[in-house]
């Protein structure tokens, strides 16, 4: 009885222990580093004050018409950067709860400056989701700097974008836009992250390459 009354607690610490653990590395993804600011149609996104992003490097299937394209025998992936800024928590008519949020994607592309390629942003906002129109989007990289073990970069930037609603077909669309800027936003680079090249750490528009 004695046996079976310590298995059950031994069981127990490590289930607590797990939780704990799966809880503080979930916390840990979200970051308070660096400055974002955007506009909705010229109204301020209210960002949050703590937990403000994520952000890192995520390996993506390709998408019809992207840019970079893979060689012969290659997998058909690519790796892209992925931030996200959350704003205030809502909750619509049945109680449900929206977080409104401003998601950006582009093509890493060995970390190079300038106009970014495959570029997309999503946005959550007054309870609808809106994604970029191609055309009239733009992602600018302004900075990008690493760490000294090459598993965080910091980038600036800024980007504008016209925004389509989500819907079934044959229902009228809602277009807004959005802009903003980010400074000094931490990048997270996954051990599994496959990267070309990592010697260049700092760059810049400003800087030559």
């Amino acid at each position: 009885m004695k046996r079976l009354s310590a298995l059950i607690l031994l069981v127990s610490i490590f289930v607590a222990g797990s939780s704990f653990s799966l809880k503080h590395a979930h916390t840990e993804q979200f970051k308070n580093d660096g400055y974002f600011m955007a506009s909705i149609d010229g109204k301020t996104f209210s960002a949050r004050e703590d937990n403000k992003y994520t952000a890192e490097l995520m390996n993506k299937s390709l998408e019809r018409g992207t840019l970079i394209q893979p060689a012969a025998g290659t997998k058909l992936t690519r790796v892209a950067t992925t931030i996200n800024f959350y704003g205030a928590d809502m909750r619509d008519d049945d109680d449900n709860t929206f977080t409104e949020s401003v998601g950006l994607e582009y093509t890493f592309n060995e970390g190079s400056t300038g106009e970014a390629v495959d570029q997309k942003v999503i946005l959550n906002y007054n309870n609808q989701r809106f994604t970029s129109i191609p055309a009239e989007t733009k992602i600018h990289v302004s900075k990008i700097q690493w760490s000294s073990d090459k598993r965080t970069f910091t980038m600036s930037g800024d980007f504008d974008a016209k925004m389509l609603t989500w819907g079934a077909p044959g229902q009228p669309k809602q277009t807004l836009r959005v802009k903003g800027k980010m400074e000094d936003v931490v990048v997270s680079v996954p051990s599994w992250i496959m990267l070309k090249s990592q010697s260049v750490q700092t760059a810049d528009d400003d800087t030559e390459k």
